[in-house]
């Protein structure tokens, strides 16, 4: 005995049924019931197509797993901070570095990968204080301005950078996420929770033939400061603040 597939057999019952109320709607002379019942007939029997999946090459967890193990390491490199206040004032950074710098006085930055199973990237010792030198809140400036470097980890993922040919395609990007730095200061007499928001906007493009991958560029900025969940102050340029800081795209590991 044939069974015919649970589409088919549907789409045989939707024509029977539609069939009927038709030839009665001609019966008793009702055109509109019978554009109703065409209509239904023909959106019912599309609406049940079998979906078509992707199966992109950066979504396979082999590939997900090889690609982040091989980045994982201990990197170091110059970074270019990018600082300006209202004013279009600059921060003079490389007075205020204390750590290694290049040989262009350039600061040096150490940054951690994790592997597949804690797939972030971790910038050891960012000055969180220079943010002082572009907030309006002189109280809050001040504040800001007495707190240590901070660690700043950023999720990271793959995925596939040519979205017509899709498939199999190994031509991937590394996606940043955003990362968020929570500091607790005391200023104007009272405690607040106050909240870095930054974003990464930076893609990095690679082909997975080619390997070692790299890590590529790396961009930090900063785009909010909350204040016991309240946003203080947005950074986006055109009010004339910037702060980002921008890591040198040949990030070649030295330990591993």
């Amino acid at each position: 005995m044939n069974v015919l597939p649970y589409h088919f057999l549907r789409l045989y019952i939707i024509i029977i049924i539609s069939r009927r109320y038709i030839r009665k709607a001609i019966a008793m002379k009702k055109i509109s019931m019978v554009i109703v019942a065409i209509s239904a007939m023909i959106s019912l029997s599309g609406c049940h197509e079998d979906p078509t999946y992707v199966d992109s090459y950066f979504q396979r967890q082999s590939v997900i797993e090889e690609l982040s193990n091989e980045l994982k390491g201990q990197y170091s490199n110059m970074f270019i901070p990018v600082i300006y206040n209202a004013s279009k004032e600059q921060l003079d950074y490389k007075h205020l570095w204390k750590g290694e710098v290049a040989e262009d006085g350039r600061p040096i930055i150490h940054y951690t990968f994790g592997g597949y199973e804690n797939r972030t990237v971790t910038l050891q010792n960012v000055p969180i204080s220079w943010i002082s030198f572009i907030i309006k809140d002189l109280n809050l400036a001040e504040a800001v301005k007495l707190l240590p470097d901070y660690d700043i980890s950023i999720p990271y993922s793959f995925a596939s950078s040519d979205e017509e040919t899709g498939g199999a395609s190994k031509m991937g990007k590394i996606i940043y996420s955003d990362s968020k730095v929570p500091v607790t200061l005391n200023y104007g007499g009272k405690q607040h929770l106050v909240l870095f928001n930054f974003k990464c906007p930076v893609q990095f493009v690679f082909d997975a033939d080619k390997r070692p991958i790299s890590s590529g560029r790396i961009q930090l900025e900063l785009i909010s400061i909350i204040v016991d969940n309240v946003i203080v102050q947005e950074i986006d340029g055109y009010s004339g603040e910037e702060f980002f800081l921008s890591i040198m795209e040949k990030a070649a590991p030295f330990t591993k």
